[in-house]
């Protein structure tokens, strides 16, 4: 029975160990996206591959890409961590980093298929593909 009780032990401290501090601020941010790369046009039936490129840099990171998707149109929005955020105990470095992350479409879409990239403050950034 002892060893029984000491796995369930060990494998309750190992799950919260891994949990995330719920005291911790909380540090995701939207990124700022210089760039959306989409084909013109794609054949009806293929996949659809847009590149974001993503600033990061300093004590920002990439996390995901949010989307929101419709049969004509795609929202996404690039998360990521700001390390400093919540915190006064940070110096980040004075760096900016350009990441390109791509996201996949799987059919079907209606032509024309919209893709928007929200940037927060900026205004979105819109390209119009072509399903043929």
């Amino acid at each position: 029975m002892k060893p029984f009780l000491s796995a369930i032990v060990f494998a309750l401290a190992a799950a919260i160990g891994g949990c995330r501090n719920p005291f911790a601020p909380d540090q995701s941010v939207v990124l700022g996206v210089t760039q959306l790369d989409a084909p013109a046009t794609i054949s009806t039936g293929s996949p659809l591959t847009v590149v974001l490129t993503v600033v990061t840099g300093g004590c920002k990171s990439f996390d995901h890409i949010e989307v929101q998707r419709q049969a004509a149109s795609a929202s996404l929005t690039a998360w990521g961590r700001d390390g400093a955020k919540g915190r006064k105990d940070i110096m980040c470095p004075d760096n900016i980093v350009y990441e390109p992350h791509s996201y996949r479409f799987e059919p079907p879409f209606q032509s024309p298929f919209t893709v928007t990239v929200d940037r927060g403050r900026l205004s979105p950034l819109i390209a119009t593909v072509q399903v043929q």
